[in-house]
């Protein structure tokens, strides 16, 4: 038995020695010589230098105010409206401090830009309702708030917008601007 298995080693040794030693040697060929011409067959050559051009800068130059107050004022009126929209979604107990914050002062600012840019007689009748927001400005950063102020708040910025939407539409005092001259800056 011993014959069997030797004679079965031995061809197995034969075999492999067959079949490894060829692919030894070609191996230790390539590890030689290396793969570089069967490597630079498959990259990619580069095709000259990509030229590199110069940005051409053409500087814009901006009126120092906009020519018409109309669509002045209805910018300040559509960011002042869609602010007090936002703070009105916000005054709750548990909305975000900052946002709350944000929204106010934001919403007080264009109300007052509202009323730089009409007649005298116009911006006095919103004086009160920027009196009014700018209390409830106060109000919130003081941060001294519950659940029932915020609510008493919340109703006092929805009369504000109401009585603006209602008596500074755009339609009701289109012919009630302030005359500003062109040298005055804002």
């Amino acid at each position: 038995m011993s014959y069997g298995l030797r004679v079965i080693g031995y061809r197995l040794y034969a075999a492999a020695r067959r079949i490894c030693l060829p692919l030894f040697i070609i191996c230790f060929i390539f590890s030689i010589t290396g793969c570089q011409s069967f490597a630079r067959k498959f990259i990619r050559k580069p095709k000259g230098e990509p030229k590199k051009e110069e940005p051409i800068f053409q500087p814009q130059e901006y009126p120092e105010r906009p020519q018409d107050i109309g669509q002045l004022y209805k910018d300040y009126f559509l960011f002042w409206e869609s602010w007090a929209d936002e703070m009105i979604s916000y005054l709750s107990k548990d909305a975000n401090f900052k946002k709350q914050k944000e929204c106010a002062e934001q919403a007080l600012d264009n109300l007052i830009k509202m009323q730089s840019l009409l007649s005298e007689t116009k911006a006095n009748s919103l004086g009160p309702l920027v009196s009014e927001l700018a209390g409830v400005k106060e109000e919130i950063f003081s941060g001294s708030l519950n659940s029932s102020s915020f609510s008493v708040l919340r109703n006092k910025v929805e009369r504000i917008k109401s009585r603006v939407r209602r008596e500074f539409i755009y339609k009701k005092i289109q012919n009630d601007f302030r005359q500003i001259s062109s040298n005055t800056a804002d």
